[in-house]
């Protein structure tokens, strides 16, 4: 079949031969094939995330190839796109499995000169390895597992998303530069909070920073004594708290900690991701369940009142409840007082707008022919 793109004044041809599809030129005469290979989960529908990075990634890719054909970017030289799907079939477990692999190995017997792919960390991780055994540089859009940065394993691997391990770097330069010298870290316990927590506790020395103490937490399910893991930490005298941890974790530890007093004037806490609206949810879920046990009431899942449940996972609500059922402390949170200032949240952007070269990106993004 032979397309057109307005946009560009380019025509190209996409053929589908053995479950892969060849997207070129119209024009190649006189010029020598590039084979790029794309593996992506073209099939997998069963998530909305998975789906919309897939083909708004491809639509992207195909853009820039036609930007790299027709302005002829590469002399005497021209692109094709052969792409086949990790994740054709509606499978899972070890058939899953075999077709990513399966899907990989096939790219390689296309004669690729270079992978982009895949969009889950996992799946890019069995990918990589094949494709780093055979020295084939592989490039990926939205794998961010930290692992991925092992060169040992994947030595051509490489992104254009960063890890999560930049928040450590934010996080002590902001700490540099108000010239606190001393901090203390409060982890989650699962493979996140300890990989980030392992890599702040070696970098601080570079930055002449002295890690006061550090504390795991949520590392026991939904019966974590956080508050414990927080008393404790804040028995070392650290005053500048970086929780690394995300998602439900955080929300929590901040909500125990404001009740135990240890958010104030005298306290620095540096969060990832953060929202504030979260955070007023969880403590007023939690200042609820202290309510009900101040009037003596049983505590169940019938008479808890969720402030704009929809939006909080029942892991952090489980966490909670289980938190204010077992505090001593039956005061309850004033979060305008107690969050008016002292808690600094570290976001990553992965939209610049008014900067000019992302504009003129986005710009050209929307004038392609969905068709295409």
């Amino acid at each position: 079949m032979t397309f057109h793109d307005y946009y560009y004044n380019f025509t190209f041809t996409l053929a589908r031969k053995n479950d892969t599809v060849y997207v070129s030129p119209l024009q190649t005469q006189g010029l020598t094939e590039l084979k790029i290979g794309v593996l992506l989960p073209f099939h997998q529908h069963d998530n909305d995330w998975t789906k919309m990075i897939t083909l708004s990634g491809v639509s992207a890719l195909r853009m820039a190839v036609a930007e790299i054909n027709t302005l002829g970017l590469i002399p005497g030289a021209y692109i094709t796109l052969v792409e086949r799907d990790s994740y054709p079939k509606e499978v899972s477990g070890q058939a899953a499995i075999t077709q990513a692999v399966y899907s990989t190995i096939a790219l390689m017997h296309e004669g690729v000169i270079a992978v982009i792919g895949d969009i889950s960390s996992s799946w890019t991780a069995l990918s990589a390895l094949l494709t780093s055994t055979l020295q084939i540089p592989q490039c990926s859009f939205s794998a961010a597992a930290t692992a991925l940065s092992d060169k040992s394993q994947y030595g051509y691997f490489f992104r254009t998303i960063p890890t999560d391990l930049m928040y450590t770097d934010a996080v002590l330069t902001f700490v540099t530069s108000q010239g606190w010298p001393t901090i203390g870290v409060l982890f989650s316990g699962d493979n996140f909070g300890k990989q980030l927590s392992k890599d702040i506790i070696m970098k601080a020395h570079n930055h002449n920073i002295v890690i006061k103490g550090y504390q795991p937490f949520f590392d026991h399910g939904t019966t974590s004594d956080i508050q414990l893991s927080v008393d404790r930490l804040m028995a070392t005298g650290a005053r500048v708290i970086f929780v690394a941890a995300l998602d439900d974790a955080p929300l929590a530890a901040l909500t125990v900690a404001a009740q135990r007093n240890y958010i104030n004037k005298d306290t620095v806490w540096l969060t990832i991701g953060v929202d504030s609206n979260l955070l007023q949810q969880s403590v007023n879920t939690y200042n609820n369940i202290l309510s009900l046990r101040a009037q003596g009431n049983d505590i169940n899942a019938d008479n808890i009142s969720y402030d704009n449940k929809s939006s909080t996972s029942s892991t952090q609500i489980d966490h909670l409840v289980y938190a204010a059922k077992t505090s001593q402390n039956l005061t309850l949170i004033q979060y305008n007082s107690t969050f008016s200032g002292g808690v600094f949240a570290f976001k990553s952007m992965i939209s610049l707008p008014g900067y000019a070269p992302f504009d003129h990106f986005l710009q050209k993004w929307a004038s392609l022919d969905p068709a295409l």
